[in-house]
């Protein structure tokens, strides 16, 4: 059963769905949906579990996909370009590769259609052993979590879905079932070889990153034979955020041929 999914949107013209990844949400591509919204109707859209959208028990890209065919079902979209990063792009992948007549142009930033190790179990983890009732601020549940996570970036990006209400707070992703299917998440569905998006697709990567190695080039080719794979030059996995200037050019470049 899918899922209502919230977005906020930006400019007007042809319709372009951006997708967050995993942990994130809508409000980390304002930015970049607001210089995109000159020349088009950018849709910034929480996945289930995540932001302001409902929350379902499972997790996994056909759900996810499908979730996004009411989306646009809902919103009266029947053309659509779709850009998603990081587990977005894997929504993105499945989205095109089973609506492909919906989906004008796909762009995919630090993500391949292959099955990766899970190393997200940890973060998961930590955020679910945080006491929450005992916490009275964000500065200490940061305090907490350096413990099991070093990374000062990273724990600020997972405690965006920190929230309080009525001076409680709570996780704004749903926790459980993240971690219950952190294993679909990590992989990709299984398509039928003569299943393939031949329009074009454009594959973004960070240099820095190690997710779109060049091995995973023929699976990407094999799923998108017209896509052009491209390296981003001092970014990583975030590399929106890493290299955003340069992102854009070479995303409006794309969309604007």
């Amino acid at each position: 059963m899918p899922v209502k999914l919230h977005s906020e949107t930006f400019g007007e013209g042809e319709s372009l769905i951006i997708l967050h990844g995993l942990f994130g949400w809508r409000r980390n591509w304002r930015s970049i949906a607001r210089k995109l919204s000159s020349q088009f109707k950018v849709y910034c859209v929480d996945l289930r579990n995540h932001g302001d959208s409902e929350h379902a028990e499972s997790m996994n890209y056909k759900d996810m996909s499908d979730d996004l065919h009411h989306f646009l079902t809902v919103n009266g979209l029947s053309k659509v370009s779709i850009l998603g990063h990081s587990m977005g792009g894997k929504v993105a992948m499945a989205f095109a590769l089973s609506h492909s007549e919906l989906v004008e142009q796909v762009i995919v930033l630090d993500i391949a259609p292959v099955r990766y190790e899970n190393e997200f179990m940890h973060f998961i983890d930590a955020m679910m052993k945080l006491d929450l009732s005992s916490i009275n601020s964000r500065s200490q549940a940061n305090d907490l979590l350096k413990t099991d996570i070093a990374d000062n970036t990273l724990r600020m990006f997972l405690l965006q879905n920190l929230l309080v209400r009525n001076d409680k707070f709570y996780w704004r992703i749903n926790l459980a079932a993240i971690k219950s299917g952190i294993a679909d998440i990590s992989d990709f569905p299984a398509f039928r070889e003569d299943i393939q998006y031949k329009k074009q697709a454009l594959f973004l990567s960070g240099e820095e990153s190690s997710y779109v190695q060049s091995e995973y080039h023929p699976t990407i080719k094999g799923y998108f034979p017209t896509s052009s794979i491209v390296e981003i030059p001092s970014a990583g996995h975030w590399l929106h955020a890493d290299q955003p200037t340069r992102v854009l050019e070479v995303i409006t470049r794309f969309l604007n041929p």
